[in-house]
């Protein structure tokens, strides 16, 4: 059995090990890279040209060309501005580089919302999108003549209530999802991590951490969480990790 000063130098090692990668990775997020994207219009999927790019940290700006592309410099957890006349002002937040489509929906227009669309909405519509569902579906309204609540039954029973709050479970799922991939991302694991391609995946899938989870742990509790379950991945026999399941298998 180890002796108690053996312990405290193992775990001393472990946290000055990850304050050493979060250096390494801190570093890393902060430089540039170029991405790359394509802006469509939401409710029709054509591609949209001359939308101006605005990377809100730098500055610097871009505009789309005639297929809708763009190119700009950005960094991890930069904000992305998009503008065009006519549309909906949105941002969207870096959590990965790869090819980026955002789809812009007119400013006086509405959209249905189902799974596809609220996964193709920015950060900013979302947050819109998830504000108006809740005050939809709110079964209680003030009253200005009484006083306080009251319990709305149009609210509670109407369809249009119960839409509102298949909507709003909907939004907040998609919320808790785009934490997770910022969190939980490639670039994260691979700072901490040796896994690349088909095993990167497999790790990503099988150790895919809690929502719960994310939403309420520090840095350092997630970069501890990617070593465990690292260490974990490495003890799995390969039947096991044959018989983990990807989203495309």
């Amino acid at each position: 059995m180890q002796s108690p000063s053996v312990h405290i130098l193992y775990r001393l090692a472990i946290v000055l090990s990850v304050a050493i990668l979060s250096c390494q990775s801190a570093i890393a997020q902060t430089q540039p890279h170029r991405l790359e994207g394509i802006v469509l219009e939401l409710q029709s999927g054509e591609s949209m040209s001359d939308v101006l790019v605005t990377n809100i940290q730098t500055d610097a700006s871009t505009r789309t060309d005639r297929e809708g592309r763009f190119a700009i410099a950005a960094s991890l957890d930069d904000r992305l501005k998009f503008e065009y006349s006519g549309y909906r002002t949105d941002t969207v937040v870096v959590i990965e580089y790869g090819l980026k489509r955002v789809y812009m929906t007119p400013a006086d227009g509405s959209i249905m919302i189902d799974a596809v669309s609220i996964t193709a909405m920015t950060d900013h519509r979302l947050h819109v999108e998830i504000e108006r569902a809740r005050q939809e579906g709110a079964v209680a309204e003030s009253s200005q003549y009484r006083g306080g609540l009251r319990l709305s039954p149009s609210r509670l029973f109407g369809n249009e209530g119960k839409q509102a709050r298949q909507r709003y479970q909907l939004l907040i799922a998609e919320r808790e999802r785009r934490e997770v991939e910022r969190r939980f991302s490639p670039e994260a694991i691979q700072a901490l991590t040796p896994l690349t391609g088909r095993e990167l995946d497999l790790f990503r899938a099988k150790y895919r951490p809690e929502p719960g989870f994310v939403a309420t742990a520090s840095e350092q509790e997630m970069q501890l969480y990617i070593m465990d379950s690292y260490a974990a991945f490495t003890r799995l026999s390969e039947a096991e990790r044959a018989a983990i399941r990807l989203e495309e298998d």
